[in-house]
């Protein structure tokens, strides 16, 4: 079953869809799995993958919510203000609206991301390490505070950012806010006080967050998190073949440790 759902972040409306086992009732409490969506993407994520993974969790016995972040979608607000920080944010509204649902474990509740989404993920896993159980992330976008500090974004030089205010990105304005949150942000740092299990899984061919971050994050986390590659992927994953794999690595994963 779907259904919609909406959320408060403050002044803002989060939309999004819940995916909703059969079983799930107030009686048979079901694990969740929140997917949060990459960059300019929405809900469904690019070519739909994760209302895909959704589905597939939802036939598992998993509940699966899909949402849009602030500025995307169909949730309130504009590209120009969202940031990794107001992400978030979002990821944590959701989960509070997650824990008022009746048929869901809420001591089974996964956090699974894309890109920008995984990186988000990460951060929201480290903002309640007690109340995630596992982190699944695909290509995560952990290189943007990088880049920032580097003193560019999307070629763009944070000086000249500064001077107009925006980013003109494909005729859509992203913020100053964008960059001055993301300059704040030590993933790896924060990311510490996150113990679950976590699983990354990366094109080796991916020119937009380079394959390296994802063998980093396994060499910082050791024994915590587990690496799966997919050999020649970009890092939209956009052969029929490399997306099964990474939905299967996901399910797998989550099936795994969001099991009773």
């Amino acid at each position: 079953m779907q259904q919609y759902m909406e959320c408060q972040n403050g002044a803002y409306t989060i939309r999004g869809t819940v995916y909703i086992p059969e079983q799930a009732s107030p009686d048979h409490k079901v694990p969740m799995t929140v997917l949060c969506h990459g960059f300019t993407a929405d809900r469904n994520e690019t070519l739909f993958i994760h209302r895909r993974l959704a589905k597939i969790l939802c036939t598992a016995g998993i509940a699966a919510l899909c949402f849009d972040f602030m500025g995307s979608g169909e949730s309130d607000g504009t590209f120009e203000e969202m940031s990794v920080l107001t992400e978030t944010a979002d990821v944590l509204a959701v989960l509070n609206y997650v824990r008022t649902l009746d048929y869901v474990d809420t001591g089974r509740v996964a956090l699974h991301g894309m890109s920008q989404g995984g990186l988000v993920a990460c951060l929201a896993a480290a903002r309640e390490p007690q109340k995630i159980r596992a982190l699944s992330l695909w290509a995560p976008a952990l290189c943007i505070p990088d880049m920032c500090k580097k003193g560019y974004l999307l070629k763009v030089s944070l000086d000249k950012i500064e001077e107009i205010g925006y980013i003109d990105y494909q005729g859509e304005k992203l913020g100053l806010i964008y960059v001055r949150d993301a300059l704040q942000t030590d993933v790896w740092e924060e990311l510490r006080s996150y113990a679950g299990p976590i699983q990354t899984v990366h094109g080796t061919a991916d020119q937009t967050v380079p394959y390296e971050y994802s063998l980093k994050l396994c060499e910082q986390f050791a024994g915590q998190c587990m690496l799966k590659t997919v050999e020649g992927a970009d890092h939209d994953f956009e052969t029929l073949a490399h997306n099964q794999q990474r939905l299967e690595y996901a399910a797998a994963f989550l099936k795994e440790h969001l099991s009773a």
